[in-house]
């Protein structure tokens, strides 16, 4: 269902987030350029998608001969994908799902945003916009009216994670600027000091308990993980941290972001990281 049916319906250019070819990345790439930055997230994204939406939705893509044929089998796709009545997150088909359902939203933020010059991209539940003359935090008007288009599918905004931007955006680690795309500081300094823990206990890895290593590494001063809150469990989900870590400095060695400044940097620090690694199995 989900590679034969899902992943083959035809989706708006701003989705950038569970389609093929698509990435974090681009979603980020498209404001290249912008002065202006404003970052909207939906709140509680997945169990807002609810049957009733699905079945409104794919009633436009599912055909029956019958209206009664049709009418079983919407719900039974909707018995399928849902739990509780609402998109489990996790579930592999649910990212598609929200996507086939949020298009015709999508459509409409983007045809309003082309009135006035403006980029949009959304990844999952956070929507992007940038301008290079339009200045969201004057023009508060503009999130009133996204508001307005979301509400039409029952959406809400979660109002605390609203962001704007001058200049550059600083959105999950990564800054957007008319420049490019670079590394936040905040978010290199985790990972040095991660792999710089790792490389000052080697002997402990190598001669000690893990549940010794990992004890220590959740006292850890880590900027964008809580160790209070979510801790490292066990040594696999600790390896599996600094590996993620290595895949995000590797995904931003890319000319589309042009980081020439950064490149010698983001190397030096993926040969290090990949030395952790080494030792940490």
């Amino acid at each position: 269902m989900l590679i034969n049916f899902l992943e083959k319906q035809s989706l708006p250019i701003c989705v950038k987030g569970f389609r093929k070819g698509e990435s974090y990345k681009s979603f980020l790439a498209e404001h290249i350029g912008s002065k202006h930055f404003l970052r909207i997230d939906i709140e509680s994204f997945f169990p807002s998608i609810t049957s009733t939406k699905i079945k409104d939705e794919f009633s436009n893509i599912v055909f029956c001969n019958a209206d009664d044929e049709k009418e079983g089998l919407l719900d039974l796709i909707s018995n399928i994908v849902t739990l509780n009545d609402a998109l489990p997150q996790g579930a592999c088909t649910s990212p598609a799902i929200s996507n086939i359902v949020m298009a015709r939203v999508d459509q409409r933020i983007l045809k309003y945003c082309q009135v006035f010059e403006v980029r949009y991209t959304r990844y999952a539940d956070d929507l992007l916009f940038s301008s290079s003359k339009f200045d969201f935090s004057e023009k508060k008007w503009f999130i009133k009216k996204v508001k307005h288009i979301l509400n039409s599918q029952k959406l809400k905004l979660n109002y605390s994670k609203i962001k704007f931007g001058k200049n550059e955006l600083v959105l999950n680690g990564y800054v957007i600027s008319e420049t490019g795309i670079r590394l936040s500081r905040k978010r290199l300094s985790d990972i040095r000091h991660s792999v710089s823990f790792v490389m000052k206990n080697r002997r402990l890895i190598e001669s000690s308990d893990p549940d010794i290593f990992i004890s220590k590494a959740n006292k850890m001063s880590l900027i964008h993980r809580n160790l209070t809150n979510h801790p490292f469990d066990t040594m696999f989900q600790f390896v599996q941290y600094i590996c993620g870590y290595r895949a995000f400095l590797i995904s931003m060695v890319d000319n589309i972001f042009a980081l020439t400044p950064f490149q010698k940097e983001l190397q030096r620090l993926i040969r290090r990281t990949e030395s952790a690694i080494k030792v940490l199995t």
